[in-house]
């Protein structure tokens, strides 16, 4: 794999959006573009926006006023969205997160032994506003290089001003899907997807409670799939019971996938029935 780094991000339209709802801009930005770099985010109105290389961009839009406080949704609920850092030395990024206030650095980091994403190495990290993100780093020869010619977008350019040791860019947008089959068929119809690796996770409870702060257990299929060689979604269906609905966009945790899209009013939103957020059809 080959990096460009201090390169600052692309500067021309977004090709594709992930938009989140968070309970204050402000606050989720200040965090966030400290991390990925000032010169990554800009305001539009109540929302912001950070911009990665490849014509990727995370909006975040606040949710509804005068709600009550609710906690973010469960990693495992449908439709749940996180976040994943792609950096090069993971030891030095998560060293760094655990400094800030608010941050919470779940567990250890974990090394994948075998299968198509061996010798990833991973860790997630609770947001001072309770959102799950992910740190990710991939090595030199992925694992799934044994089996297949496809790749993931493995070529993030950092911005000149981000703060976090070794970042990169952004890994990957990961879901909670209720039919990793009916995502999939979706993606590929309809937004030339490229399935790259498909694998099955079995976790036990008490690696659950400490990675994730879950207190579930079960088996889970996971693919990942790349779009136009510049966005990787990490898809995963989980084999638990009471997994709750996606939530709404004005809700904490609620979230908008626009692949190819022009931005579209919330109102837009829609839920597939196999579990991802994406704007309404366009009917003629």
């Amino acid at each position: 794999m080959t990096t460009t780094p201090g390169t600052a991000p692309d500067t021309r339209s977004p090709a594709h959006r992930i938009t989140v709802a968070v309970p204050d801009v402000a606050q989720a930005t200040a965090f966030l573009a400290d991390l990925t770099g000032p010169s990554t985010a800009s305001r539009d109105g109540g929302a912001a926006t950070l911009a990665f290389s490849a014509g990727v961009e995370v909006r975040l839009v606040p949710t509804a006023p005068g709600g009550a406080p609710e906690a973010p949704p469960r990693l495992v609920d449908i439709g749940t969205n996180h976040l994943c850092l792609r950096v090069g030395d993971i030891e030095a990024a998560a060293t760094h997160l655990e400094k800030l206030p608010g941050v919470d650095v779940l567990g250890d980091i974990i090394t994948i032994p075998e299968g198509p994403i061996r010798g990833n190495r991973w860790i997630y990290f609770r947001s001072p506003w309770g959102t799950l993100f992910e740190l990710q780093q991939w090595p030199e020869v992925p694992g799934y290089a044994d089996t297949t010619a496809e790749r993931l977008h493995h070529d993030q350019r950092p911005a000149d001003d981000a703060a976090l040791p070794t970042l990169l860019g952004l890994d990957h947008s990961g879901y909670s899907v209720r039919s990793l089959d009916a995502t999939i068929d979706h993606l590929v119809a309809h937004h030339r997807a490229r399935v790259v690796l498909r694998t099955e996770i079995a976790a036990g409870r008490d690696f659950m409670r400490r990675q994730f702060d879950l207190d579930v257990e079960g088996t889970s299929a996971m693919a990942m799939v790349v779009v136009d060689d510049a966005v990787n979604l990490e898809l995963f269906e989980h084999g638990i019971p009471g997994q709750l609905p996606p939530r709404p966009l004005d809700r904490i945790g609620g979230n908008l996938l626009e692949l190819h899209a022009a931005p579209q009013p919330a109102a837009t939103a829609h839920h597939a029935p196999f579990g991802l957020t994406l704007p309404r059809p366009v009917t003629g």
